[in-house]
């Protein structure tokens, strides 16, 4: 993925909001991966370093999984991210809009 580690902040938000609609849960995913370094092909990549609070639950740690996987193999752009979080703060206004 282009600019991997000048787009960490988008990443983590995009890891985090998936979390939160998926399961409902806020979880701080700082501490849960890294950017590396592929030994072999010399591309920058998330690596998992999963603590207890993922690793103590199987759902969230595949799901989480699989979207690192997503990113790592250039299926889900730092564009696809952008765009998705566009999509989901649009539509929260017009959640917002229609409560008031």
């Amino acid at each position: 993925m282009e600019n991997m580690l000048e787009n960490k902040d988008i990443i983590n938000r995009y890891l985090a909001l998936n979390i939160k609609i998926q399961f409902d849960l806020d979880f701080d995913l700082k501490d849960e991966y890294i950017f590396t370094q592929n030994i072999v092909s010399k591309k920058m990549i998330i690596a998992t370093t999963f603590s207890d609070k993922i690793l103590f639950n199987p759902q969230i740690k595949v799901f989480l999984a699989a979207l690192i996987t997503e990113i790592n193999n250039g299926n889900c752009t730092i564009e696809n991210i952008k765009d998705r979080l566009k999509h989901t703060k649009e539509m929260n206004l017009q959640h917002i809009k229609k409560i008031v």
